[in-house]
């Protein structure tokens, strides 16, 4: 199949060259000369682990091309439209793909067959389509969304648990009902359960995983702070909940809190939609606030364990990025740490192996007198300090030679935020360390009289 994908950002790029791998033939157009340049040399403006390999496979096996030209797509059965949908303060905006589609539409000489997969908030297709129809009538507009997350995209393309279609009057026969049928045809090899349903059931699929998925993580950030003012093991909280097959282990799991381009974006949006529909959804509207809570509740766990304020202090913060893996600190809950940081007071050294210098602009406002030192290395940001903040789950973390960073250090305590860190080495080397608010090796809190 002929397929055009229109935005070589993160989602469109790992959609380009997935379906190049599963023999599709794909053009990739974006406005932006200078990344299809760097593209065609195979050089990527996004960290995704396996993605320039399955780049540079299409490029050599001439499945996957990169043009800035609507004209190269014509050929095509259909065109997947995959550009951004935040725009400058983070926020969902559909105003872009609108855009797209509107122009997309407009050039008849352009396949006839349009598919959305950017993220849609539910009646945005709908919209959408409407409008395509008053421009040509021969316009077919579905909703394919994607279920990547970043640092595992490639897999989950390739192994996804559905796909999702969306296309109105899909069992009615006709263009529709085709544009379906072709888009089962072009997942078909990845041999997995498919929904077809209409656009809004489509969008509502995908946004409610993400806010679902969202409202996991918050609970289990909310139930850390439980079990460390009783003393409890969150760790073992969790897991055990886990096995529970109602529940399930994944996303359970504790933390700064979550980040990115989609959860934060979406857990704002998907309240303020039922909102304007007059529809009360308090348990959505409570997980935004409780995640960017976490980041302070963190802070207050240091300044109990180390009885002093944070202000004054020397911090060490280990990771920038939102998650191991990727080199985006959208939303990152590390960057809300760093802030935090500094408007207690404290000194930040931050170290982070892929987006240090990006992290720091992100976490000092661009203000050069921020008291920011960025560190060539996770040790180098320990050394002086007087409190280390593990902030990203980096692997490398997992192995740093605590025997030979205590010593250098100024205090002894570690928060890890994330539970990477060799706790046993860690101790071994004379240092406290606080796990999601509950000391390692210490003492069991007692309840607030």
């Amino acid at each position: 199949m002929n397929i055009a994908i229109v935005g070589a950002g993160y989602v469109g790029l790992v959609t380009a060259a997935c379906l190049a791998h599963i023999e599709h033939d794909v053009v990739c157009l974006d406005v932006d000369a200078a990344r299809i340049e760097h593209l065609r040399e195979g050089v990527l403006p996004v960290h995704e682990p396996g993605l320039d390999e399955l780049v540079s496979e299409g490029l050599a096996n001439k499945r996957l091309r990169f043009t800035t030209r609507y004209e190269d797509t014509r050929e095509c059965d259909m065109i997947v439209v995959c550009v951004g949908t935040l725009d400058a303060d983070e926020e969902w905006n559909g105003e872009i793909v609108r855009a797209a589609v509107r122009d997309l539409a407009a050039d008849r000489s352009l396949p006839r067959q349009i598919v959305i997969r950017s993220t849609l908030l539910p009646g945005t297709a709908r919209a959408i389509a409407a409008e395509v129809a008053d421009i040509d009538e021969d316009v077919i507009v579905a909703h394919n969304p994607e279920f990547t997350r970043e640092a595992t995209a490639v897999s989950d393309f390739l192994d996804p648990d559905r796909v999702v279609i969306g296309v109105d009057g899909h069992d009615e026969g006709g263009a529709a009902t085709d544009l379906a049928e072709a888009l089962r045809e072009a997942h078909a090899p990845l041999d997995t359960p498919v929904v077809v349903t209409d656009l809004t059931s489509a969008e509502t699929i995908k946004v409610a995983s993400n806010v679902f998925l969202a409202a996991k993580i918050t609970f289990a950030n909310e139930i850390s702070r439980i079990t460390a003012a009783t003393g409890a093991d969150a760790a073992a909280v969790v897991d055990g909940m886990g096995l529970d097959k109602r529940i399930v282990r994944n996303f359970l799991s504790p933390g700064p809190g979550f980040g990115g381009s989609c959860f934060p974006s979406q857990a704002r949006a998907l309240p303020r939609l039922a909102a304007s529909y007059g529809v009360q959804t308090p348990l959505m509207d409570a997980i935004w606030p409780s995640n960017v809570s976490q980041a302070d509740w963190l802070l207050d766990g240091l300044e109990r364990v180390t009885a002093r304020p944070v202000g004054g202090m020397r911090v060490a913060l280990l990771g920038l990025t939102f998650k191991a893996g990727t080199d985006d600190l959208r939303e990152s809950p590390a960057v809300r740490l760093g802030r935090a940081l500094l408007a207690r007071g404290a000194v930040v050294v931050p170290f982070d192996p892929v987006s240090l210098e990006r992290g720091i602009a992100l976490i000092s406002g661009g203000g050069p007198d921020a008291p920011i030192e960025a560190a060539e290395s996770a040790a180098a940001a320990c050394a002086a300090a007087d409190a280390v903040v593990v902030a990203t789950e980096w692997p490398e973390f997992g192995t740093l030679d605590w025997a030979a960073i205590a010593p250098t250090m100024a205090g002894d305590v570690v928060i890890d935020g994330r539970r990477v860190i060799d706790a046993d080495a860690a101790t071994a080397a004379g240092l406290r360390v606080v796990a999601l608010g509950v000391e390692v090796a210490g003492v069991t809190l007692q309840p607030v009289e």
